[in-house]
């Protein structure tokens, strides 16, 4: 759809605030994951809530950067039709935002207006180029470890060797095109039937001080 309904651009921007907070909360609970196999040792079951974590964090991510080269390009959904068309001009917009981003954390250290915590420029500059196949690698992960159930994710899905290759992208994506829609005030942002939900019900049982099955 067009966005050519200020209201209708009203309720996309919302559901990218929405998205970048499920990303953020994915992120989240991926770092406290990650910390406890680090502090407390591996065990199957913190792998397990690592990896649905990560996993997690992967899918939102990558819908939020959808949704907002959607509404670049003054639409409510990227609709190229099906099969390879789609999925290169996806991954066209996906490759070009991390390259971005990367020569823009360089740029801004050699111009000495990076912030003084800002990690040293080589660091950026070992990540350009950037692989040809990050995005469709990306997508492909996306697809494969939180979009679609299947058995490759048993044996042949190597997710950390995903995360070695490829974190340091998704994470400069996450911070740079994130931080604009992460909500700079104290309070939660309104989302409407988002923020809402099952409030009717609550409040419903409170009153009748019943207790759902």
């Amino acid at each position: 759809m067009a966005i050519q309904d200020p209201e209708i651009d009203r309720q996309h921007c919302a559901a990218i605030v929405h998205e970048y907070h499920r990303c953020k909360d994915a992120f989240d609970a991926f770092a406290s994951a990650a910390e406890q196999i680090i502090t407390q040792g591996q065990t199957r079951e913190k792998s397990y809530r690592c990896y649905n974590a990560y996993s997690d964090f992967i899918l939102h991510l990558y819908e939020f950067l959808i949704a907002l080269h959607a509404r670049d390009l003054g639409v409510t959904k990227i609709n190229d039709g099906y099969g390879k068309k789609k999925f290169e001009r996806l991954d066209m917009f996906i490759q070009a935002t991390a390259t971005r981003i990367v020569e823009n954390r360089i740029f801004c250290i050699e111009k000495g207006v990076a912030p003084t915590w800002e990690n040293h420029v080589s660091h950026y500059q070992k990540l350009l180029p950037v692989p040809p196949y990050f995005a469709s690698n990306f997508r492909n992960m996306r697809n494969k470890v939180s979009g679609h159930v299947t058995y490759e994710r048993i044996k042949e899905i190597n997710l950390t060797s995903f995360y070695e290759a490829n974190h340091g992208y998704l994470y400069l994506m996450f911070r740079d095109c994130g931080d604009w829609w992460a909500n700079k005030g104290n309070e939660f942002p309104e989302l409407e039937q988002i923020t809402d939900f099952f409030g009717a019900i609550s409040r419903e049982l409170r009153n009748s001080e019943a207790l759902p099955p």
